[in-house]
């Protein structure tokens, strides 16, 4: 593809996945802002636009780059990665940073008062991913699977068409990436403290890698699943 200033970022992601690295390593939204030309998401980050062009060039040279099937795959094999790979992730991730935030408070919040925002932000993104995924693994990914097979649904959905709870799925993901922009900006982007014990750094490095990987997540739902069966849904009638 070519890539210019006024492509989508989304369109990049979409297109050559496999630039999902390089669009993380200059922190640009790809997911929940991914509707933003590449000029305005840089922008937004204060990135200059000419390095990340060029880095994008030089990616899209390469010849040993994976293709990604997500664009051809089922339906079913993708939403069987998300929650396989992604929803499993984030579950174990967030345990982990519910033990470290916790033990960094006892130790650390008398001199270190920011930690106890991150608790409350990160608090605030547990409880409404773990919702999402429940509602997403209970409802709406079986839907998704039953109208990709053709069947008769055993019973009537709990919504009137699929727009509506692919809406509200979209709505939680913008949700979770202010809860992920204000995380961002307590940790003064994931960089511990230099009196940081090795705990800290452990939070601090968990957080960045739940980051990025809900980042990877919500693009896969937002710009491949979701389109996707929307426009089988609007085909099937």
């Amino acid at each position: 593809m070519v890539i210019t200033s006024e492509t989508p970022v989304r369109e990049i992601a979409v297109e050559l996945p496999t630039a999902i690295p390089v669009l993380e390593r200059f922190s640009l939204d790809y997911c929940c802002g991914g509707k933003h030309t590449l000029a305005e998401a840089c922008s937004r980050r204060n990135v200059h636009l000419a390095p990340v062009l060029e880095e994008l060039e030089r990616h899209q040279q390469r010849k040993d780059l994976p293709e990604s099937h997500w664009k051809t795959a089922s339906l079913k094999q993708l939403m069987t990665h998300i929650v396989a790979h992604h929803h499993d992730f984030t579950r174990q991730q967030l345990d982990l940073l519910q033990e470290l935030v916790t033990k960094v408070e006892r130790r650390h919040g008398s001199t270190h008062p920011e930690i106890f925002q991150v608790s409350t932000a990160l608090n605030a993104a547990r409880a409404e991913l773990l919702h999402h995924f429940g509602c997403e693994e209970g409802v709406l990914f079986p839907h998704i699977g039953q109208l990709e097979a053709n069947e008769k649904l055993a019973l009537p959905p709990v919504f009137s068409s699929l727009d509506q709870p692919i809406a509200r799925m979209m709505q939680d993901h913008d949700h979770t990436g202010n809860e992920l922009r204000l995380l961002r900006e307590i940790t003064n982007e994931y960089q511990p403290p230099a009196d940081a014990c090795t705990t800290f750094r452990a939070l601090y490095r968990t957080l960045e890698e739940l980051a990025h990987d809900l980042h990877q997540h919500i693009h896969l739902e937002n710009n491949i699943l979701f389109p996707r069966a929307l426009a089988l849904a609007k085909e099937r009638g």
